[in-house]
């Protein structure tokens, strides 16, 4: 359950599967300013990105 909650939060801030992805490719200079700060600040694992991703994609 917490997880979920921190994976919404994101997801309110704008972070969207996509994103994720080219986050964790290292390649986020076109991500929604506020989607980018979101990620850099929840500082997630790779797993937790990938997971992250799979539960925006069914979210």
């Amino acid at each position: 359950m917490a997880v979920d909650n921190r994976f919404a939060a994101l997801k309110a801030s704008g972070v969207t599967a996509d994103g994720v992805r080219r986050f964790a490719d290292g390649s986020s200079e076109n991500l929604n300013p506020d989607a980018l700060a979101a990620l850099t600040e929840a500082n997630l694992t790779e797993s937790e990105l990938h997971d992250l991703a799979e539960w925006l994609e069914t979210a």
